[in-house]
């Protein structure tokens, strides 16, 4: 019902909108997409594998009542239907979970194969002036720099697997901005979720020299200190981006040891529509030698092991045909297990608010002294932005 309650707030916005604050013009803008997505999943022969549909709508609501105040609420509503469901008989009761202090997330039909769930993943107020910047709510709070892998996204860690979640997870959280020239500033930000270990603040400072972006952040993650740098630029005409986070448990500083997490990349466009991504990873907790390994193994993430390994590259190909039309490869490879994931796409613009993607996943790594597929997953899925 909450999800409801906070639509019917924003209608009721909407009526109001003229007498805003200070009676100066504002503005409300819904904006959203609906998606249909068929998941053909399976091991070795796709006539043996399972068949998942998802209809995905998210509408965007931000009401604007002076230049210095935003009022933002977005939701998004997931029809399930198929194989998946009867397959996995928790599936609803797992992604009907909301990690917020207040629980925003709701799940309307828990069938056989039929499952219904809606959730509000911001709903958030921002305040700006010429240096500050404040939100309060839930937001989405990145402060990550790499393309792939974050180890300094301490507050929303997402899953890069999990394509078809564009916007990325949120948190309950207040975030303070200081701006003093340019792209220099402090930033602060804590956030509190509903269990009593789930809770993050942390400082960072961000700045600019040499035609680099850098950032440097310290704080607590749980119950731990957590120390990180980041920094995004070029070598020539290549970009040049990398992030490390330390993570050490706040007791027992001296007889304890520390998580290092972090990646490195480098990523290039050519003149004739290619372009390439190279990527490594490292993770001082890693597995070297995973005895039992599945495509769970890549989907289990948190900012201090965003894969399982403990050495990962990443290696993406794409080109352009034209302005409407691209395809490209991606490939991550892990020595652990000689562990290898390949994800070829396909995407096409139909229009200009409409588009469809053809991708897959395909999971494969050495168990138990054999070669063979984890698993395979096939997703077609079409998209209608408003």
């Amino acid at each position: 019902m909450k999800c409801l309650f906070y639509i019917f707030v924003l209608s009721s916005i909407y009526l109001n909108a003229q007498d805003s604050i200070l009676n100066k013009p504002s503005t409300v803008e819904l904006r959203g997409y609906v998606k249909y997505m068929d998941q053909l999943s399976f091991i070795d022969k796709p006539d043996t594998g399972y068949l998942s549909s998802l209809i995905h709508n998210r509408l965007n609501f931000k009401w604007t009542p002076t230049k210095n105040w935003l009022f933002r609420i977005e939701a998004r509503n997931r029809i399930f239907y198929g194989d998946q469901l009867k397959s996995n008989r928790t599936f609803m009761k797992t992604i009907g979970q909301d990690q917020g202090i207040i629980h925003l997330s709701k799940v309307w039909v828990d069938e056989y194969a039929l499952g219904l769930h809606s959730i509000v993943d911001r709903s958030l107020v921002n305040y700006t002036n010429e240096h500050f910047d404040i939100t309060v709510g839930r937001q989405r709070i990145n402060w990550g720099l790499n393309i792939v892998w974050n180890p300094n996204d301490i507050f929303n860690t997402y899953n890069f697997f999990d394509f078809d979640y564009e916007e990325r997870p949120g948190s309950d959280a207040l975030r303070i901005q200081y701006n003093w020239k340019g792209f220099s500033g402090f930033e602060f930000a804590a956030k509190k979720g509903n269990s009593k270990d789930d809770q993050v603040a942390a400082l960072l400072f961000r700045s600019n020299h040499l035609g680099y972006d850098y950032q440097c952040l310290a704080g607590i993650y749980n119950k731990e200190l957590v120390l990180g740098i980041g920094w995004a630029g070029s070598i020539k005409d290549a970009g040049f981006k990398g992030e490390f986070s330390y993570f050490h448990p706040n007791k027992n500083l001296i007889d304890t040891v520390g998580v290092l997490n972090g990646s490195m990349s480098f990523d290039y466009s050519f003149k004739n529509g290619f372009y390439i991504h190279l990527s490594g990873y490292y993770n001082s907790i890693g597995n070297d030698k995973m005895n039992m390994m599945s495509t769970q193994n890549f989907f289990d993430v948190n900012p201090k092991q965003l894969l399982p390994f403990r050495f990962a590259g990443f290696f993406q190909m794409s080109k352009q045909i034209n302005p409407l039309f691209t395809f490209g490869i991606t490939n991550i490879y892990s020595p652990t297990n000689q562990t290898w994931v390949m994800i070829p796409n396909i995407h096409y613009s139909i229009s200009s608010n409409w588009e469809v993607t053809l991708l897959g996943q395909s999971f494969f790594s050495d168990v138990n002294s054999v070669y063979r597929t984890l698993g395979n997953s096939i997703f077609l899925r079409f998209k209608c932005s408003f």
